[in-house]
């Protein structure tokens, strides 16, 4: 008796008066915010992944990340499943499930992300801390948006059971990937990876800034002279010191000429353990090309050039 709306209704008229009780305002509401967690998911690890795909090297043992990175990409799909199943109401039984699948991953969602957001506000990373903020929000609105829709709705007995099932559900897909997955490790890694080119990038630009500049000098001799005062305060304290993430950054300037004039320099950037913080050096010069190896030895100018992305 308590699943007796999911089964065929007697009278089409009771049907109709059971769905038509939904309220469409906290029932968009669900959609939207669904629909907004799944694009915030869905694109950075879309992003993440094709660059895990573009960076792929036949001499890097860690390749393997391509496969550990698929399943937390498809973490997505709870929330697309939401939105995509209420775009049609004439179901009360699918709208009770669509809407048990909102307050069970709304719930779980706000919790983890949440969690999150303090773990990185208390290392001060303040742009991922809005970003998981944001993330949050969505996943509160989806969750009390969810549960005002429900009881604007015909309830059952049944109803239960179905969020219950949900709930379920969300241990069985998790925990294997807590366990099974090592994803913060290769995110992590791949974190520290790109901040590492980035950070060369951003020499680069501080060196040619600087060359304008210092004309009679050309390109400066040291990270310190790009730093903070008495240098000319280009890159940050950190960057100055040789530092990003858990990144050696190392500048070599080139003897200058007889006018005391600096015109070439290398870059490299090397992780300060190997397969733990990083598997990929990376290499640039005064032509601010980025080359990368995955081996584990000093990047050359004759590696692989790193794409943009």
């Amino acid at each position: 008796m308590g699943f007796a709306f999911l089964s065929k209704p007697r009278s089409s008229s009771l049907y109709s008066c059971r769905v038509n009780q939904v309220n469409p305002s906290w029932l968009r509401a669900v959609r939207i915010s669904a629909f907004c967690i799944f694009l915030v998911i869905f694109v950075p690890m879309a992003l993440m992944y094709a660059s895990l795909l573009t960076h792929y090297d036949p001499e890097d043992s860690s390749s393997s990340r391509l496969w550990w990175a698929f399943p937390p990409f498809l973490l997505w799909f709870p929330y697309f499943w939401v939105f995509w199943r209420l775009r049609h109401i004439t179901d009360a039984g699918r709208v009770k499930k669509a809407l048990a699948q909102a307050v069970s991953w709304g719930s779980f969602g706000a919790l983890c992300v949440s969690s999150g957001a303090v773990a990185v506000w208390m290392d001060k990373n303040w742009l991922t801390t809005v970003m998981m903020s944001i993330l949050a929000l969505f996943h509160f609105v989806l969750l009390a948006s969810a549960i005002k829709t429900y009881y604007s709705m015909e309830r059952s007995r049944g109803d239960l059971l179905i969020l219950v099932a949900r709930f379920v559900m969300i241990p069985l897909i998790a925990v294997p990937f807590a366990i099974v997955i090592p994803s913060s490790s290769f995110m992590a890694m791949d974190r520290h990876e790109t901040g590492a080119a980035d950070a060369l990038r951003t020499i680069n630009a501080a060196q040619a800034e600087y060359a304008k500049t210092h004309r009679d000098k050309g390109f400066a001799s040291s990270l310190e002279e790009l730093g903070p005062p008495p240098g000319a305060a280009l890159i940050d304290e950190t960057l100055a010191n040789g530092r990003r993430y858990n990144y050696t950054i190392t500048l070599n300037p080139t003897p200058p000429d007889t006018r005391e004039h600096t015109s070439k320099y290398t870059l490299t950037a090397r992780p300060q353990s190997y397969g733990y913080s990083g598997r990929r050096s990376f290499f640039s010069d005064e032509s601010s090309v980025i080359r990368y190896t995955a081996a584990n030895r000093d990047p050359t100018i004759h590696d692989r050039v790193l794409p943009w992305f």
